[in-house]
């Protein structure tokens, strides 16, 4: 009786299929690369956008807190010889109170008497290292840093019935007595009174930086060219238009309150902010 034999069949791919694969895998993988490289381009663009507004908003928000601290009429802008570096300078009032009595000429005795500071909410106390600077019914940024002037005293000392450095709150009368380096020329219609150390100036490069620095109160304003804090290094303003550089000042007249007017334009990768922002100085000296 004859056996009948099985026949084995060999399985696998053949060339065509196998080329075939490869293709197909080859167009899902373009459209996957291509699906994941969008979505990292639109990831990166929103950092970047992200990035650039972080830093503006920063740099914005903290000139319009300071400047808004200005004394009225200390705000006033310079640039250097070739318009690549504006500065703009203030002098921020450290606390603003108001007095009872004070000292203007003819009057020789330069003493003040006024609601004390003990306490107060803003914290100040006069500098026991540095120079503290009265300042009554400035009316011009040349009261503010001159020297020289009448409407700006250097406080000498202060005492009350607590203390003699007008520290610590508690006299019965809430007043301190200060003494000044001499009378002053005014007095204010509204008997206030700012006190002051230093002053503030935010220069803005051409380069892209905005630097702030911590200055003296001097009469010659200094456009810096080196040093200061670092605050930005994103601005993109056309320095070629003089109506397109950083800063403006309009000073304060009888009608309208002094104006910083904010020009700046911030610039990432393409990704461009810009902002118009005026800044209100009350004029009540």
């Amino acid at each position: 009786m004859a056996s009948k034999v099985g026949s084995k069949t060999n399985s696998g791919f053949t060339l065509v299929e196998l080329i075939t694969v490869i293709i197909v895998l080859g167009v899902v993988s373009v459209g996957i690369s291509g699906f994941i490289r969008t979505g990292m381009d639109i990831y990166t663009d929103v950092n970047e956008r992200d990035q650039v507004l972080s830093e503006s908003r920063f740099v914005v928000e903290r000139l319009n807190r300071e400047v808004r601290q200005a004394i009225p009429n200390s705000a006033r802008v310079k640039s250097n010889s070739i318009n690549t570096i504006q500065c703009l300078e203030f002098v921020p009032a450290l606390w603003a109170s108001f007095y009872t009595s004070l000292s203007v000429y003819p009057d020789t005795t330069a003493q003040g008497t006024i609601v004390e500071f003990g306490d107060n909410l803003a914290g100040f106390q006069l500098s026991s290292t540095g120079t503290d600077y009265g300042f009554v019914y400035p009316v011009s940024p040349a009261d503010i840093y001159d020297g020289d002037s009448a409407k700006r005293r250097e406080v000498l000392s202060c005492t009350d019935t607590d203390d003699s450095n007008c520290a610590t709150a508690g006299s019965v009368e809430h007043t301190a007595s200060l003494t000044f380096a001499d009378p002053f020329a005014d007095k204010s219609p509204a008997s206030r009174i700012y006190f002051a150390r230093y002053a503030v100036s935010y220069c803005a490069h051409s380069s892209g930086n905005i630097v702030r620095h911590q200055t003296s109160i001097d009469e010659e304003q200094t456009v810096y060219s080196s040093g200061g804090v670092l605050m930005s290094t994103a601005l993109k303003n056309n320095w070629n238009n003089t109506d397109d550089l950083p800063f403006r000042v309009s000073q304060p007249s009888l009608t309208r309150n002094g104006l910083v007017n904010l020009l700046l334009a911030f610039e990432l990768n393409e990704e461009v902010v810009n902002y118009n922002v005026e800044v209100h100085i009350p004029n009540v000296p």
